[in-house]
């Protein structure tokens, strides 16, 4: 998997995490959120498998539901002077 970010929308130190209590990410460019939770709800992600996904965050606004979507709010666009480019493997499939 592979996604590229604004990196200059990123204002704080960014994690590779799992799940916690209050994530979210931004689902419309208007800046409308979505819990994580909802998200995975709606995406009909097993609850079993949840805790097992791996996040990338910026505290708790997830800018990469990995294997899944990007937030609104880190998406690159016109305006972007610097990309950063995540990769993430999985050696297992």
């Amino acid at each position: 998997y592979t996604k590229w970010f604004d990196y200059d929308k990123i204002k704080n130190t960014v994690w590779l995490r799992t799940r916690r209590p209050g994530d979210y990410l931004q689902s419309d460019r208007e800046g409308g959120h979505k819990k994580l939770k909802r998200y995975f709800i709606d995406e009909k992600i097993p609850a079993k498998d949840r805790d097992q996904i791996l996040l990338l965050t910026e505290e708790s606004h997830v800018l990469w539901v990995i294997g899944h979507r990007i937030s609104e709010a880190y998406k690159v666009d016109r305006g972007t002077k610097r990309v950063l480019c995540v990769q993430c493997v999985n050696r297992f499939m």
